[in-house]
């Protein structure tokens, strides 16, 4: 098994997904978490991204090259094999590399004005990491 794994969303759906949870005055709740705006990274049968919004009106983003269908392949890597949800706070703030802090939902909305196409989440066991591409 690869030591690590980068799943790359579609930005634009997965900023659709963060407004949408964002501006969603009603919650679900994942993994144990209380409700709150967030993504939440999901692992079924394949892994995608949805909003913790609700009502639920927007599709899942899935990662690129694992969609439906992909749940074994997947269990061979950092992922695993058992189904969850992650939920990913829309207002988590993250420390850029030049020091400034923003949320996840404003470094979303820059990296897609700035014309980025994915959003990546690099996975190993015992961490998770976002890029933007």
């Amino acid at each position: 098994m690869p030591s690590s794994l980068t799943l790359k969303f579609d930005l634009s759906g997965t900023l659709a997904l963060a407004e949408h949870a964002a501006a969603a005055t009603a919650h679900e709740g994942y993994g144990g978490e209380e409700p709150a705006p967030a993504l939440v990274w999901v692992r079924m049968n394949g892994t995608l991204l949805m909003s913790s919004g609700r009502p639920r009106s927007l599709p899942d983003v899935y990662a690129k090259g694992w969609g439906p269908g992909t749940g074994r392949a997947l269990a061979q890597t950092p992922v695993g094999g058992d189904d969850f949800g992650l939920m990913i706070p829309v207002d988590s703030v993250l420390e850029l590399s030049d020091g400034t802090a923003v949320t996840l939902l404003d470094w979303l909305r820059a990296s897609h004005q700035g014309g980025c196409r994915w959003f990546l989440l690099d996975v190993t066991a015992d961490s998770l990491g976002y890029a933007v591409e």
